[in-house]
């Protein structure tokens, strides 16, 4: 009886509470946005989205909207509460506020403005409180008061009383469903509420949604947090076992299994289609706050949460979700892997373990959780290792054997990194383990692991491990470089050579080494690098092209070939194309920052579950559904300002839609503004939430960009001092998958300052041909004037050339007669230089004739000074030709010699001589060679002669004959 006891209170206590703890394995990211973020009250009433993807949020200060980037708030005029919205397929928001419903929509300039029904009631039906549930049914829209619904059709409202109280109305498929505390569930059919259930299954039941979940299944929800399943006009309760009362306002559909509920004590659950939580989202998962108002699933399956001073949005729909081991003290995720249908985690203390349902093509949808593998912690678990069918754990405290729920020790020597297998054959003798001090040695005999102890050889920390195909070990350090070792044949020792910037590694930090498609490549601050034995040095990877300048930290090959990587900054994967033999990188943003920096590590079991190393725990993505269920982006221009001295909106984010169901600017919504506002700022976004905001923008103004800009996740463009003309502003927006949005434009104008105005222009025109024609009118007359001034001034300037002309001429007359003068007088002057020098030899021939006479010798000299004698004397005859001479000299020097003669009666020959010899200013010198006699002797003779003439004191004898 004792142990039939003890398992009634093993199978009916502790099997509800394990079950209870049940959740799905991975939780999905939350984002949470506070009430100063997007700027309205403490609650949130009702969440709803239009076509376009823009959100919207019945608030207790009016309707909220959120783009994916930017809030907006628009008030009641009443500035009441909005307690419920619908969208109709127009994207016309019906909102139902506090005494008082209508609707938004976009106005000019490309705002909303908002239009009250309230004139429509009749009158007596006026005074109503809160609008709690509004939708379109047909071709009407609904609005539930607690005393009354108001269907509106067309510009006229119906009145539906109700028979004691509505408290609920809702749609499912092609029926409007409402509940009346009187008369149950209703169902609107042919203009009025005929009865489902007359009666429910408690008095006070009070349903808060229906849902569709696949054909024919309605759930129900109730605010006590039951649900039920409506079938055949009978309602039969879900999940019995498990069930409590707490306060439950809103439920929406995720898919057609599972849907979520708001609960006010534990947040958001998630159930199934059998009304069993397979999730619980609250403080601990993410929320900011667990008492819920409104929930609502997105098109992109983000759940949307109100609660109390916040909104959050959950990404369950993406496939990038957190595995958290421990939610009370989270621990750092190193490692895992799957191992005999477990998913293990090394974390920053310890192992954890879960079970992996099998079937699952997701495993972080299992139903499972997490529990610390017993004696793991008290340190860091680095590494998850199978080897030989056997799971391995480097741990800071040794390796391990993990059998069965025993860690088995190998090693407990210093802490381990690695374990590098010697031999690709199954099963593997040998393997290097890479410990916190140098190398060990890991034997396998007889399916039993046993340490083969530290070899002999430098030591230092190798936490990375490769084996290339010529058996060199290559292991890198990040501070250091790379080592290159050999293992002695006896395998008890090993040499290491550290190699470094010296040869070829692009910097002696940061590198790495890990075998990609069986060859070792290093990873380093500019790509991947490959060593090339002929030249015993370092060089880029030529395969690897997609990598260089990115600093990679670390490297894990999947099944198809794809390279999972981490850099310094996020987590990518280089997906490969073999048909062009190429790869292609992408990044995921929305984990940036997450995973686990400097100890990066990434599990690639399937397409379906790549585990990467995280902050907390680990991040799953499920790639293949990442890859298949991308949606090309869109991009939406959230508003535009004219900036001045008084900002101006021009527009605020609703274009008109057109026939085909677009939204676009229409010309007639085309401004023109004034020269004054030439400086503009535009805004835009895309409608991707949670995990999925991160946007690439790139935009252009057409009109004054030249080109489109470079990518970048800013989502703002400011444009200042624009000169007058039409521009065209547009944008477009991408995902991390190189998806291109369609491009939205804004088409406006500047028109000129007034002062280039058209007008302006044409007066600028009129008022230039009058002074033109003013212009050359008086130009005319100045013209005239001109003409007579410049026929009077060329008379006078004949009159005064003529003149000139004959002065010119008489000039020149008079200066070629003293040209001719002058040159007569040097001719004078070198005739009479020469007819004096041959006077001058006359008389000497004469001394000569006269000195020969006196000579006597034999009849032969005799005869030779005779022939002498009659040249000399022919000579002579030459040579008297004085008279002639002078008269000559007088003729050309006005009679210098008569006068001088007549004046002077006293002078010689020689003094005429003489005088004429200084009337041509010869030197003494010169007039001593004429002369054949000394300069004493010229100098004497002119003293005579100053003393035979009249010559002054102050005077000089040339000056004398000067005068004459």
């Amino acid at each position: 009886m004792k142990y039939l006891a003890v398992l009634y209170f093993f199978v009916f206590f502790i099997t509800p509470i394990s079950l209870r703890a049940q959740n799905l394995l991975g939780l999905p990211l939350v984002n949470n946005y506070n009430k100063t973020v997007y700027g309205g009250g403490s609650r949130t009433w009702d969440i709803k989205q239009d076509s376009r993807g823009i959100l919207y949020f019945g608030n207790s200060e009016g309707l909220i909207t959120f783009d994916g980037r930017y809030w907006k708030s628009y008030a009641l005029p009443n500035h009441t509460i909005i307690r419920s919205l619908w969208i109709d397929s127009h994207d016309r928001i019906y909102v139902g506020g506090q005494g008082d419903f209508g609707y938004f929509e976009p106005a000019e300039q490309g705002g909303l403005t908002y239009t009250s029904l309230k004139a429509l009631i009749p009158e007596e039906y006026r005074n109503f409180a809160d609008i709690w549930n509004t939708l379109s049914f047909g071709q009407s829209v609904f609005f539930r008061a607690t005393n009354v619904i108001f269907e509106l059709k067309g510009q006229k409202i119906t009145v539906h009383p109700a028979a004691a109280e509505w408290y609920f109305m809702g749609k499912v498929g092609e029926s409007l469903f409402a509940q009346d505390k009187k008369n149950g569930l209703l169902v609107y059919r042919n203009n009025h509420w005929s009865p489902v259930l007359a009666t429910l299954p408690y008095r006070e039941m009070k349903i808060a949604s229906m849902l569709p979940l696949g054909k024919e299944r309605i759930v129900v929800s109730t605010l006590n947090n039951q649900n039920y399943l409506l079938k055949d006009r009978v309602l039969l309760q879900l999940n019995k076992e498990r069930w409590d009362d707490s306060y439950t306002p809103s439920a929406a559909r995720i898919d057609d299994s599972t849907f979520v509920v708001g609960n006010a004590k534990e947040g958001c659950h998630i159930r199934d289609r059998d009304g069993k939580t397979i999730q619980r989202i609250g403080i601990r998962e993410g929320l900011v706050n667990k008492n819920i108002s409104a929930v609502f699933v997105d098109q992109q399956k983000n759940i949307w949460v109100a609660s109390d001073n916040g909104i959050s949005v959950i990404s369950y729909g993406s496939a990038v979700r957190y595995l958290r081991p421990n939610l009370e003290n989270e621990v750092t995720g190193l490692s895992s892997l799957i191992f005999d249908h477990k998913l293990y985690l090394s974390s920053s203390n310890g192992v954890y373990v879960a079970p992996i349902s099998k079937g699952l093509k997701d495993q972080s949808r299992s139903l499972s959780s997490f529990s610390l593998f017993p004696k793991s912690d008290g340190g860091e678990a680095w590494l998850l290792q199978e080897l030989n069918g056997r799971l391995l754990l480097g741990h800071n405290k040794g390796l391990f054997q993990i059998q069965d729920q025993a860690l088995l020790p190998l090693s407990n020597r210093t802490g381990t990194w690695n374990v590098l297998p010697l031999s690709s054959v199954y099963p593997v003798n040998q393997a290097l383990v890479g410990t916190y001090q140098g190398l060990e040695l890991l034997n396998y005999q007889n399916g039993i692991f046993q340490s083969g102890g530290q070899l002999r050889g430098f030591v230092d920390s190798y936490r990375f491990l490769e084996l290339d195909e010529k058996k060199t070990i290559w292991a890198s350090h990040p501070y250091r470089g790379i080592y290159r070792m050999r293992l002695a044949a006896d395998r008890h020792a090993y040499d290491a050579v550290l190699l470094t910037k010296k040869n070829g590694l692009p910097s002696d930090y940061q590198n790495f080494v890990f075998k990609i498609k069986d060859q070792v490549v290093f990873a380093t601050e500019k790509g991947l690098y490959t060593y090339d034995y002929r030249k015993n040095a370092f060089a880029p990877a030529t395969d690897y092209k997609a990598f260089d300048g990115l600093t990679i930290r670390y490297l894990k090959e999947d099944k198809e070939g794809n390279i999972w990587y981490c850099t310094d900054k996020y987590v990518g994967v280089a997906q490969f194309d073999a048909k062009n033999k190429s790869y292609q990188l992408i990044k995921f943003p929305e984990i940036e920052g997450m995973n686990t920096s400097g100890f990066d590590h990434i599990n690639t079991f399937d397409k379906n579950n790549i585990y990467i190393g995280a902050e907390k725990g680990i991040i799953h993505i499920n790639y293949e559904k990442y890859i298949q269920e991308a949606r090309k982006p869109l991009v939406l221009l959230s508003q535009v300002t004219a900036k001045s001295a008084q900002d101006s909106i021009l527009f605020a984010g609703y274009f008109t839609k057109n026939a085909t169901g677009t939204y676009e600017q229409l010309r007639a919504d085309q401004l023109e503004m004034a020269s004054k506002f030439n400086s503009f700022q535009f805004a835009f976004s895309s409608p991707s939430f949670g995990i999925h905001e991160h946007m690439e923008f790139s935009y252009q103004l057409v009109g004054y960009d030249e080109n489109w800009s470079a990518w970048e996740n800013i989502a703002e463009k400011s444009y200042t001092n624009l000169p007058s003309g039409k521009y065209r502003f547009q944008v477009r927006v991408r995902n991390n998958l190189n998806q291109i949005s369609e491009t939205v434009s804004y088409d406006f104008t500047i028109l000129p300052p007034w002062y280039l105005s058209i007008w302006a222009k044409l007066v600028y025109i009129l008022l230039g041909a009058l002074g033109i024609y003013l212009f050359f009118k008086v130009q005319k007359q100045v013209w005239k004037k001109q003409q007579l001034q410049y026929e009077k001034k060329m008379a006078q300037l004949r009159y005064i050339h003529q003149l000139e002309i004959e002065k010119s001429e008489k000039e020149i007359v008079k200066l070629n007669n003293e040209k001719l003068e002058q040159e007569v007088l040097v001719k004078t002057k070198e005739l009479a230089s020469a007819s004096m020098q041959l006077l001058e030899n006359s008389g000497t021939l004469v001394k000569v004739r006269d000195e020969l006479a006196k000579i006597e010798g034999s009849e032969e000299e005799a005869s030779e000074l005779k022939r002498i004698n009659n040249l000399l004397k022919d000579v002579e005859k030459n040579s008297a030709n004085w008279d002639q001479f002078a008269l000559h000299f007088d003729e050309l020097n006005d009679g210098f010699l008569n006068k001088l003669k007549s004046n002077h009666e006293g002078l010689s020959r020689n003094d005429l001589k003489v005088c004429a010899y200084l009337k041509l200013n010869f030197t003494t010198k010169q007039i001593a060679q004429l002369q054949n006699i000394t300069v004493r002797g010229v100098e004497i003779h002119r003293y005579r002669l100053r003393k035979k003439l009249p010559v002054g004191k102050d005077q000089s004898l040339s000056d004398f004959l000067n005068e004459i």
